[in-house]
């Protein structure tokens, strides 16, 4: 070999060594940093834990109810929980509880004509460890040792107040006397405070959400694109005559469909609609922030068919920023509801937001 190829051959070899040594020191500043980030259990930003976007499923996880349920779950809240009737709920409601010392009978002992001047308040006996009784079942025929007394905390139609807190006070020491029993508070003991602080919940998620399409162009929608669109297996018409948009899956309502003067829609040929309200009752709609996406694509979908165009309650043209501003407010309520243990659209949720 001649002096020249020799010195490429070292040359190569020389070129090599320094691409290899190269990669080895680069792999082991990526492991060094790998381990680093290990040890400081940074999190990766999905769809799990997006604080924004998090799905609307209402995942265990996102309120970690588990370590809810450990707190609740000593045997003297199990034995209270199991022995309260169908529909009450301690998160909602105060309980006092009467056990009298020998069975009454009849109702004249209860004073279920004091019911009319407190709202919000429910009366449950019964007998040892029989069914409770309430309301029409409540007559002359019935024998019991217990009794309780519900009074729901908040309500969109009444608001507790010194004078109907103390009138509730008087009623249960009313029975309590002349039962000869013995009163136990079973929760929210303080009707005032804790009324106060659920009225204030009440109010922070008691909103309605309302947008309207109206035409883009013409004085009102094409009667024949009308028909078409209101024909659609997702849109009902209730018992009131009210369009209503209905998740298929769950038979869920997701929100009411009406006029510009807030009546039902007449849908027919001779029909003259300036423009459609979307109105979803946000409290008692199941699942918000997923209703809500799909209340957005039929809007998308009678926008198009109606050539409309989407806008708020002062006709103005809402943007795509907009309805992310909204889905972002709304996930806020559906997270604030959750956290007191009230899932939107539940049972728990229709006896506030009725």
């Amino acid at each position: 070999m001649s002096e020249v190829q020799i010195a490429l051959l070292v040359l190569g070899f020389i070129v090599i060594i320094i691409m290899i040594l190269h990669n080895w020191a680069q792999l082991k500043k990526i492991k060094k940093r790998k381990q680093k980030i290990s040890a400081s259990e940074a999190p990766t930003l999905n769809d799990d834990n997006d604080p924004l976007f998090q799905s609307s499923e209402f995942k265990i996880n996102d309120l970690d109810r588990s370590k809810v349920d450990e707190l609740d779950s000593s045997g003297s809240q199990k034995m209270i929980e199991s022995n309260l009737p169908d529909g009450v709920n301690r998160d909602i409601e105060m309980v006092a509880s009467i056990v009298t010392k020998s069975v009454q009978n009849g109702k004249s002992s209860i004073f279920l004509e004091s019911l009319d001047n407190l709202p919000g308040v429910s009366v449950y006996v019964r007998n040892d460890n029989e069914i409770w009784s309430t309301g029409e079942a409540l007559d002359e025929s019935i024998r019991y040792n217990q009794v309780l007394i519900v009074q729901q905390l908040a309500s969109r139609k009444w608001t507790i107040t010194n004078d109907s807190a103390a009138l509730l006070i008087s009623y249960i020491e009313k029975i309590n006397s002349a039962i000869d029993g013995n009163l136990f508070w079973l929760t929210n003991s303080n009707i005032l405070e804790e009324a106060k602080l659920m009225d204030e919940f009440r109010g922070d998620v008691d909103k309605a959400l309302i947008l309207k399409v109206t035409p883009k162009s013409d004085s009102s929608f094409h009667t024949g694109a009308l028909e078409d669109f209101f024909n659609k297996s997702d849109i009902k018409v209730n018992n009131k005559l009210i369009h209503e948009f209905i998740d298929l899956e769950n038979k869920n309502v997701i929100c009411q469909l009406l006029s510009l003067s807030g009546k039902p829609l007449q849908i027919n040929q001779e029909s003259f609609i300036q423009g459609i309200v979307l109105k979803m009752d946000v409290p008692n709609t199941p699942n918000i922030t997923h209703s809500f996406n799909k209340m957005i694509s039929l809007i998308k979908e009678s926008t198009k068919k109606l050539n409309g165009v989407l806008v708020d309650t002062s006709n103005k043209k809402i943007d795509d920023d907009y309805i992310s501003r909204v889905y972002v407010h709304l996930k806020k309520v559906e997270q604030k509801m959750l956290s007191k243990k009230i899932n939107p659209g539940s049972d728990n949720a229709l006896k506030i937001f009725s």
